[in-house]
Protein backbone atom coordinates (compact mmCIF):
# COMPACT_ATOMS: atom_id res chain seq x y z
CA UNK A 1 0.00 0.00 0.00
CA UNK A 2 1.58 3.62 -0.82
CA UNK A 3 2.38 5.85 2.21
CA UNK A 4 -0.25 8.81 2.62
CA UNK A 5 3.03 11.31 1.60
CA UNK A 6 3.30 9.62 -1.60
CA UNK A 7 0.05 9.27 -2.35
CA UNK A 8 0.14 13.40 -1.75
CA UNK A 9 2.84 14.06 -3.88
CA UNK A 10 1.30 11.48 -7.13
CA UNK A 11 -2.02 14.11 -6.37
CA UNK A 12 0.07 17.13 -6.48
CA UNK A 13 2.09 16.36 -9.24
CA UNK A 14 -1.23 14.82 -11.47
CA UNK A 15 -2.72 18.44 -10.55
CA UNK A 16 0.70 20.98 -11.43
CA UNK A 17 0.83 19.18 -14.35
CA UNK A 18 -2.76 19.27 -15.75
CA UNK A 19 -2.74 22.73 -14.96
CA UNK A 20 0.56 23.61 -16.97
CA UNK A 21 -0.41 21.82 -20.33
CA UNK A 22 -3.89 23.74 -19.90
CA UNK A 23 -2.24 27.01 -19.37
CA UNK A 24 0.17 27.12 -21.45
CA UNK A 25 -1.40 25.25 -24.39
CA UNK A 26 0.27 21.89 -26.13
CA UNK A 27 0.90 20.04 -29.43
CA UNK A 28 1.27 16.14 -29.89
CA UNK A 29 4.15 14.77 -31.06
CA UNK A 30 5.07 10.83 -31.62
CA UNK A 31 8.50 9.55 -29.89
CA UNK A 32 10.63 7.07 -30.95
CA UNK A 33 8.65 4.29 -29.44
CA UNK A 34 5.68 5.69 -31.05
CA UNK A 35 3.97 7.06 -28.12
CA UNK A 36 2.08 10.03 -28.55
CA UNK A 37 2.67 12.67 -26.17
CA UNK A 38 1.12 16.29 -25.11
CA UNK A 39 4.31 18.56 -24.67
CA UNK A 40 3.46 22.28 -24.00
CA UNK A 41 4.17 24.80 -26.46
CA UNK A 42 6.76 26.57 -24.17
CA UNK A 43 8.98 24.33 -21.89
CA UNK A 44 11.33 25.63 -19.34
CA UNK A 45 11.82 22.62 -17.46
CA UNK A 46 13.45 19.62 -18.34
CA UNK A 47 14.55 16.28 -16.64
CA UNK A 48 16.67 13.89 -18.31
CA UNK A 49 17.38 10.12 -17.42
CA UNK A 50 19.68 9.72 -19.47
CA UNK A 51 23.20 10.98 -20.01
CA UNK A 52 22.94 11.43 -23.96
CA UNK A 53 19.97 13.65 -23.53
CA UNK A 54 21.34 15.24 -20.60
CA UNK A 55 24.05 16.19 -22.98
CA UNK A 56 21.95 17.34 -25.79
CA UNK A 57 19.40 19.72 -23.81
CA UNK A 58 22.40 21.45 -22.56
CA UNK A 59 24.09 21.66 -25.84
CA UNK A 60 20.81 23.71 -26.63
CA UNK A 61 19.72 25.06 -23.54
CA UNK A 62 21.82 24.36 -20.57
CA UNK A 63 19.48 26.08 -17.98
CA UNK A 64 16.28 24.44 -18.65
CA UNK A 65 17.77 21.01 -17.75
CA UNK A 66 16.54 20.54 -14.34
CA UNK A 67 17.49 16.97 -13.64
CA UNK A 68 20.06 14.44 -14.72
CA UNK A 69 21.58 11.66 -14.00
CA UNK A 70 24.66 10.55 -11.74
CA UNK A 71 26.40 9.50 -15.01
CA UNK A 72 26.09 13.03 -16.74
CA UNK A 73 29.61 13.77 -17.98
CA UNK A 74 29.12 16.23 -20.95
CA UNK A 75 28.96 19.00 -21.86
CA UNK A 76 31.76 20.74 -19.69
CA UNK A 77 28.51 23.33 -18.46
CA UNK A 78 26.64 21.06 -17.71
CA UNK A 79 29.42 19.21 -14.99
CA UNK A 80 29.59 22.70 -14.10
CA UNK A 81 26.00 23.09 -13.07
CA UNK A 82 25.96 19.74 -11.65
CA UNK A 83 28.79 20.99 -8.95
CA UNK A 84 27.19 24.18 -8.19
CA UNK A 85 23.86 22.36 -7.93
CA UNK A 86 21.89 24.54 -10.31
CA UNK A 87 21.30 21.30 -12.15
CA UNK A 88 19.71 18.29 -9.80
CA UNK A 89 20.93 14.74 -10.06
CA UNK A 90 17.25 12.32 -9.61
CA UNK A 91 19.44 9.54 -9.94
CA UNK A 92 20.62 7.12 -12.78
CA UNK A 93 18.06 5.50 -15.49
CA UNK A 94 16.33 2.44 -13.34
CA UNK A 95 16.61 4.02 -10.61
CA UNK A 96 15.72 7.79 -10.07
CA UNK A 97 14.00 9.22 -7.00
CA UNK A 98 10.45 9.74 -7.97
CA UNK A 99 10.34 12.58 -5.36
CA UNK A 100 12.94 14.66 -6.60
CA UNK A 101 11.06 14.51 -10.18
CA UNK A 102 7.99 15.80 -8.71
CA UNK A 103 9.53 18.71 -6.64
CA UNK A 104 11.88 19.55 -10.17
CA UNK A 105 8.24 20.14 -11.82
CA UNK A 106 9.46 19.51 -15.13
CA UNK A 107 7.31 20.07 -18.19
CA UNK A 108 9.24 17.66 -20.44
CA UNK A 109 11.01 13.58 -18.97
CA UNK A 110 13.09 12.63 -21.72
CA UNK A 111 13.94 8.32 -21.39
CA UNK A 112 15.48 6.27 -23.92
CA UNK A 113 14.85 2.91 -25.68
CA UNK A 114 12.31 -0.26 -23.86
CA UNK A 115 13.92 -0.64 -21.02
CA UNK A 116 13.23 2.17 -19.38
CA UNK A 117 9.48 2.13 -20.01
CA UNK A 118 8.60 -0.23 -16.50
CA UNK A 119 10.30 2.83 -14.78
CA UNK A 120 8.69 5.58 -16.26
CA UNK A 121 5.31 4.50 -16.03
CA UNK A 122 3.96 5.66 -12.92
CA UNK A 123 5.50 9.18 -14.64
CA UNK A 124 3.13 8.66 -17.19
CA UNK A 125 0.25 7.62 -14.90
CA UNK A 126 1.10 10.84 -13.55
CA UNK A 127 0.26 12.62 -16.71
CA UNK A 128 3.79 13.62 -17.29
CA UNK A 129 4.94 14.40 -20.20
CA UNK A 130 7.53 11.67 -20.93
CA UNK A 131 9.33 11.34 -24.79
CA UNK A 132 11.71 8.49 -25.41
CA UNK A 133 14.90 9.40 -27.75
CA UNK A 134 16.16 6.25 -29.14
CA UNK A 135 17.86 6.84 -32.61
CA UNK A 136 19.75 3.45 -33.96
CA UNK A 137 21.53 5.97 -36.87
CA UNK A 138 22.54 9.07 -37.60
CA UNK A 139 18.96 10.36 -39.39
CA UNK A 140 17.16 9.01 -36.18
CA UNK A 141 19.86 11.07 -34.26
CA UNK A 142 19.32 14.11 -36.55
CA UNK A 143 15.41 14.08 -36.38
CA UNK A 144 15.43 13.67 -32.62
CA UNK A 145 18.39 16.68 -32.34
CA UNK A 146 16.25 18.84 -34.46
CA UNK A 147 13.22 17.82 -32.43
CA UNK A 148 14.50 18.82 -28.74
CA UNK A 149 15.81 22.10 -31.10
CA UNK A 150 12.10 22.59 -31.79
CA UNK A 151 10.92 21.72 -28.17
CA UNK A 152 13.28 24.19 -27.03
CA UNK A 153 12.96 26.78 -29.60
CA UNK A 154 16.28 26.48 -30.64
CA UNK A 155 15.62 25.35 -33.68
CA UNK A 156 18.95 27.30 -35.46
CA UNK A 157 21.08 26.23 -33.06
CA UNK A 158 20.55 22.91 -33.06
CA UNK A 159 20.60 22.78 -37.20
CA UNK A 160 24.54 24.54 -36.55
CA UNK A 161 25.71 21.57 -34.64
CA UNK A 162 23.42 19.29 -37.44
CA UNK A 163 25.75 20.95 -40.04
CA UNK A 164 28.60 20.83 -38.55
CA UNK A 165 28.72 17.14 -37.67
CA UNK A 166 27.60 16.33 -41.29
CA UNK A 167 30.43 17.92 -42.27
CA UNK A 168 32.74 16.25 -40.37
CA UNK A 169 30.56 13.05 -40.44
CA UNK A 170 31.47 13.02 -44.41
CA UNK A 171 34.91 13.56 -44.34
CA UNK A 172 35.24 10.00 -42.40
CA UNK A 173 32.67 8.57 -44.68
CA UNK A 174 34.82 9.52 -47.79
CA UNK A 175 37.93 7.57 -46.58
CA UNK A 176 36.00 4.68 -45.39
CA UNK A 177 33.74 4.37 -48.65
CA UNK A 178 36.73 2.49 -50.83
CA UNK A 179 38.33 0.22 -48.33
CA UNK A 180 37.43 -3.30 -47.65
CA UNK A 181 34.70 -4.32 -45.05
CA UNK A 182 36.29 -4.84 -41.65
CA UNK A 183 34.36 -7.36 -39.81
CA UNK A 184 34.27 -6.51 -35.88
CA UNK A 185 33.29 -7.66 -32.82
CA UNK A 186 33.08 -5.07 -30.19
CA UNK A 187 32.85 -6.81 -26.49
CA UNK A 188 30.42 -4.42 -24.22
CA UNK A 189 30.99 -7.04 -20.96
CA UNK A 190 33.33 -9.73 -20.56
CA UNK A 191 31.31 -12.61 -18.07
CA UNK A 192 28.95 -13.40 -19.96
CA UNK A 193 30.42 -11.72 -23.10
CA UNK A 194 27.80 -9.31 -24.47
CA UNK A 195 28.20 -7.72 -27.52
CA UNK A 196 25.82 -5.07 -29.67
CA UNK A 197 23.05 -6.11 -32.40
CA UNK A 198 21.91 -4.56 -35.11
CA UNK A 199 19.02 -2.41 -32.87
CA UNK A 200 22.08 -1.02 -31.10
CA UNK A 201 23.15 3.23 -32.58
CA UNK A 202 26.79 1.32 -31.69
CA UNK A 203 25.51 -1.55 -34.63
CA UNK A 204 25.30 2.03 -37.17
CA UNK A 205 28.38 3.13 -35.74
CA UNK A 206 30.63 0.16 -37.17
CA UNK A 207 29.07 0.46 -40.18
CA UNK A 208 29.71 3.99 -40.74
CA UNK A 209 33.08 3.50 -39.76
CA UNK A 210 33.98 1.16 -42.27
CA UNK A 211 33.37 -2.33 -40.24
CA UNK A 212 30.41 -5.25 -40.44
CA UNK A 213 29.34 -6.06 -37.16
CA UNK A 214 29.79 -9.43 -36.96
CA UNK A 215 26.71 -9.87 -34.73
CA UNK A 216 25.03 -7.75 -36.64
CA UNK A 217 22.31 -10.11 -37.63
CA UNK A 218 20.83 -10.46 -34.06
CA UNK A 219 17.92 -7.93 -33.47
CA UNK A 220 19.16 -6.62 -30.06
CA UNK A 221 20.44 -3.39 -28.72
CA UNK A 222 22.79 -5.75 -26.54
CA UNK A 223 22.38 -9.24 -25.19
CA UNK A 224 24.53 -12.32 -24.56
CA UNK A 225 26.75 -13.73 -27.08
CA UNK A 226 28.46 -17.72 -26.48
CA UNK A 227 32.23 -17.75 -27.37
CA UNK A 228 31.73 -20.60 -30.16
CA UNK A 229 29.44 -18.27 -31.87
CA UNK A 230 32.19 -15.60 -31.67
CA UNK A 231 34.61 -18.23 -33.38
CA UNK A 232 32.43 -19.00 -35.96
CA UNK A 233 31.60 -15.79 -36.55
CA UNK A 234 35.62 -15.09 -36.68
CA UNK A 235 36.21 -10.75 -36.75
CA UNK A 236 38.83 -9.57 -37.97
CA UNK A 237 39.00 -6.55 -35.51
CA UNK A 238 38.21 -6.89 -32.18
CA UNK A 239 37.38 -3.82 -30.02
CA UNK A 240 37.17 -3.67 -26.10
CA UNK A 241 36.00 -1.01 -23.68
CA UNK A 242 38.97 0.55 -21.74
CA UNK A 243 38.31 -0.98 -18.12
CA UNK A 244 38.42 -4.52 -20.12
CA UNK A 245 42.12 -4.12 -20.32
CA UNK A 246 42.93 -6.67 -17.82
CA UNK A 247 40.39 -9.65 -19.86
CA UNK A 248 42.52 -8.57 -22.81
CA UNK A 249 45.43 -9.58 -21.22
CA UNK A 250 44.48 -13.17 -20.97
CA UNK A 251 43.03 -13.66 -23.87
CA UNK A 252 46.53 -15.86 -24.97
CA UNK A 253 45.66 -18.32 -22.28
CA UNK A 254 41.71 -18.54 -22.50
CA UNK A 255 40.86 -21.76 -24.64
CA UNK A 256 39.27 -20.88 -28.34
CA UNK A 257 40.24 -17.19 -28.01
CA UNK A 258 43.83 -17.72 -30.37
CA UNK A 259 41.59 -19.44 -33.49
CA UNK A 260 39.79 -16.15 -33.78
CA UNK A 261 41.54 -14.02 -36.55
CA UNK A 262 42.01 -10.84 -34.51
CA UNK A 263 42.90 -12.31 -31.96
CA UNK A 264 46.19 -14.16 -33.86
CA UNK A 265 46.91 -11.17 -35.74
CA UNK A 266 46.59 -9.08 -32.39
CA UNK A 267 44.08 -5.88 -33.72
CA UNK A 268 42.59 -4.92 -30.83
CA UNK A 269 41.44 -1.80 -29.89
CA UNK A 270 39.96 -0.04 -26.98
CA UNK A 271 37.43 2.73 -26.76
CA UNK A 272 35.68 4.08 -23.62
CA UNK A 273 31.90 3.48 -23.30
CA UNK A 274 31.42 7.93 -23.96
CA UNK A 275 32.73 6.92 -27.37
CA UNK A 276 29.93 5.20 -28.53
CA UNK A 277 27.40 7.24 -27.50
CA UNK A 278 24.17 8.04 -28.80
CA UNK A 279 24.56 12.09 -28.75
CA UNK A 280 25.01 14.19 -31.67
CA UNK A 281 28.57 14.52 -30.32
CA UNK A 282 29.39 10.77 -31.45
CA UNK A 283 31.84 11.94 -34.25
CA UNK A 284 35.44 11.72 -32.06
CA UNK A 285 33.55 8.54 -31.47
CA UNK A 286 33.09 7.31 -35.01
CA UNK A 287 36.58 8.82 -36.25
CA UNK A 288 38.48 6.52 -32.83
CA UNK A 289 36.52 3.65 -34.45
CA UNK A 290 37.58 4.48 -38.16
CA UNK A 291 41.18 4.97 -36.84
CA UNK A 292 41.61 1.84 -35.27
CA UNK A 293 39.69 -0.55 -38.00
CA UNK A 294 41.96 0.77 -40.75
CA UNK A 295 45.56 1.04 -39.12
CA UNK A 296 47.49 -2.04 -39.95
CA UNK A 297 47.66 -4.94 -37.11
CA UNK A 298 51.27 -4.66 -36.33
CA UNK A 299 50.09 -0.73 -35.54
CA UNK A 300 47.29 -2.06 -33.39
CA UNK A 301 46.96 -0.33 -30.27
CA UNK A 302 49.30 -2.34 -27.34
CA UNK A 303 47.81 -3.67 -24.82
CA UNK A 304 47.31 -1.05 -21.66
CA UNK A 305 49.54 -2.27 -18.36
CA UNK A 306 47.64 -4.42 -15.67
CA UNK A 307 46.09 -2.04 -13.21
CA UNK A 308 48.15 -1.58 -10.46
Amino acid sequence: MQCPRMLLIYALATLLTFVALASAGSRTIVDDLGFKVSVKLDIRRVVSLVPTNSEMVCLLDCERLKGGTRYDQFPEELVKRIQRRQTEIIGGGFDANLEKIVRLQPELILTNGPTQQRFVVPLKNLGYSVVSLWPRDMDGLVKDFLLLGELLGQERRAQSFIDDMRKRFQAIATKAQDKPKKRVYLQMWTEPLITVGNASFTDWLVGAAGGVNVFGDLSFDSGQIGLESLIRRNPDVLIFLAEQASFVKTLARRPGWSSIRGVRHGHFCFIHEPDIRRSIMFIDGLAKLHNCLFRAAASAQALPAEPK
